[in-house]
């Protein structure tokens, strides 16, 4: 089984947030109406959701997802997890416009596509694709206006952070735990972006892949001063997978263990996918980058 499977199957399971991406993509348009002449919209990421609810569209139809989601959605229909939706509910909804991030791959866009699915794919695996997302959905849906808002607060609340001008000296390795399996994150991962931004130095970069295997080997070579550890959706059993990984002595070599530098990141925060709290997501990094 290649990464991508891996990751995907490991999502669908515990019922996570999503995968890496490109740039954004449009399958299948159609009217902003439907037949019945109303707009029905239907998000299948967290991120998605409250990037819609932030710019003011109504959602009809939203992830099942332990996570929090923005009041306004209350009523919506659930269509079922972020990597696996069900597509007999979304048709069901007669949606106007499907809105996916595209990690869920030509797959799924294939399947809108043949059940005559209007859909949009964003990507959300950087801080640039967030914005651009929101400036996409935003001519979408008319709220230009309110995109053009969103995106100013959110690079005022950058600039202020002041991360850009910093630099830290010390390697960051990032791991990426699911319940039974643990991962590393390269530069290409949205954690990886985030570190990136912040002025770290992510010991793995990837061109391709934002999660690849362990490498021991190379982990070791390579030791790193801090240990970055996402966990996901069921974070008490990710943790205990990783934990279970540093109990091995081959991680006992490593210096940010040695140290007690290993730093759980908080799931609001660090997801998947690039999402609103990314300012806060920065601040807490920069906490952690430059204590």
């Amino acid at each position: 089984m290649n990464i991508k499977k891996k990751i995907i199957t490991l999502l669908s399971v515990t019922m996570l947030t999503f995968m890496v991406g490109c740039s954004s993509s449009e399958s299948n348009e159609s009217n902003v109406t439907n037949s019945n002449g109303e707009e029905v919209v239907v998000a299948t990421s967290v991120a998605v959701t409250e990037i819609l609810d932030k710019l003011g569209v109504e959602v009809s139809g939203v992830p099942t997802t332990s996570y929090e989601l923005p009041k306004s959605t209350k009523d919506a229909t659930e269509v079922g997890s972020p990597m696996n939706p069900d597509l007999e509910i979304i048709k069901s909804l007669n949606p106007t416009c499907v809105v996916s991030v595209d990690t869920l791959g030509s797959d799924f866009e294939k399947q809108f596509t043949e059940n005559n699915i209007p859909s949009m794919f964003v990507n959300l695996s950087t801080v640039d694709g967030l914005k651009e997302t929101i400036v996409n959905l935003g001519e979408k849906f008319d709220k230009s206006e309110k995109a053009a808002e969103i995106i100013a607060e959110l690079e005022n609340k950058e600039n202020e952070l002041n991360l850009s001008k910093k630099e830290n000296k010390e390697d960051i390795l990032i791991l990426f735990g699911a319940p039974g399996s643990v991962m590393v994150s390269t530069d290409n991962s949205y954690v990886g972006n985030l570190v990136k931004i912040a002025g770290g130095n992510n010991i793995f970069e990837s061109e391709s892949s934002s999660f690849i295997q362990v490498n021991m080997e190379e982990i070791i070579k390579r030791n790193p001063d801090k240990i970055l550890i996402m966990t996901h959706a069921v974070p008490e059993e990710a943790k205990k997978a990783v934990e279970e990984e540093f109990a091995k002595a081959t991680w006992q070599q490593l210096d940010a263990i040695k140290n007690n530098k290993v730093y759980y990141l908080e799931n609001g925060y660090f997801g998947m996918s690039a999402n609103l709290k990314v300012i806060e997501a920065l601040d807490k990094l920069g906490e952690i980058l430059y204590e």
